[in-house]
């Protein structure tokens, strides 16, 4: 079973390239089946022209040329590096075979959780100038290898899909960020299915069983996204609520409902008859209220269906 965090991280990218080109997981690299590239992906020109939403940054210098993305759950150490080194001649040494003429050696971006001290250290890696901060690369650019320390990676909107694959707290801030994005957002488009499913792909008396951190990711995600939908619903409650009241129609209509009731309404009913109105119309709630008796009102206003 692939390592949930690892997988969410593929799929997210992966969707994130198709949008720009194509792109594929778990690349088998010949000869046989021993070595798989987390991401790869070929980028269209056209189709990269026409998403401008994806803002200048890392996920577009990223997405904006052939290259290999391999993702680690935690920080990469040396023996990592030199497999990644290893698996990125093996595909270009194919690439060249397939395409028949010499090719450019594919970019290589290794997107680490934590920070790989030994790596930067040992290989010579830099603070790459022109990048943001937690982007690293080597001082000759013929090298065509970045590391991206997710733990170091800026608060913003353009490395919030990036900082979903990181360690649990930069993870949270992610989701929170996430989840105040508008509702058309393209990330919350591309995240939101994959942060769905593994919410619940996972049965909950089989949750005891997984290591500690997988099973933290599947809760954590589960409560945030328990608490979206939950937000998400109110602030469709308030939106209905305000616009009933903008057409003058809700005050009336609450005062009306509880003379009919004998007492004022309860918060769910308030907002139940704002829905109503914004829902079946003032005809309809005007006609049950004035003819319903006081308690099918009231069962009226509690049902979550009623019409």
């Amino acid at each position: 079973m692939y390592f949930r965090l690892d997988q969410l991280g593929k799929n997210i990218l992966r969707d994130v390239f198709v949008l720009v080109g194509s792109a594929e997981t778990e690349v088998e690299v010949p000869p046989g089946d021993a070595q798989r590239i987390d991401v790869w992906h070929v980028p269209d020109p056209e189709q990269l022209r026409a998403h401008p939403e994806i803002e200048p940054g890392l996920l577009r210098s990223m997405a904006s040329e052939p290259g290999m993305v391999e993702v680690f759950s935690a920080a990469l150490d040396p023996a990592e590096f030199h497999g990644c080194m290893r698996k990125r001649y093996q595909w270009h040494h194919t690439l060249e075979l397939r395409a028949e003429r010499q090719l450019p050696v594919p970019a290589t971006w290794l997107l680490s959780a934590g920070r790989p001290d030994g790596v930067l250290r040992e290989f010579g890696f830099v603070q790459d100038a022109a990048g943001p901060e937690g982007l690293y690369g080597l001082p000759a650019p013929g090298w065509r290898v970045r590391i991206v320390v997710i733990a170091e990676l800026p608060r913003a909107r353009s490395t919030v899909l990036l900082r979903l694959l990181g360690s649990a707290r930069v993870r949270r801030a992610a989701l929170r960020d996430l989840a105040e994005l508008p509702e058309d957002a393209w990330e919350r488009r591309v995240a939101l299915p994959w942060l769905v499913r593994l919410s619940f792909e996972v049965p909950e008396d089989l949750l005891p069983a997984l290591p500690a951190e997988e099973r933290d990711l599947i809760v954590e995600t589960r409560e945030w996204f328990e608490q979206f939908t939950a937000r998400r619903i109110k602030e469709g409650i308030q939106e209905a609520i305000k616009e009933a009241e903008e057409r003058g129609e809700l005050q009336m209509t609450v005062r009306l409902c509880a003379m009919r009731l004998g007492r004022p309404l309860t918060e769910a009913e308030h907002a139940a008859l704002a829905e109503r109105l914004d829902r079946v119309g003032q005809d309809r709630v005007g006609e049950v209220v004035l003819s319903f008796t006081p308690e099918a009102l009231a069962t009226w206003l509690s049902a979550p269906d009623a019409s």
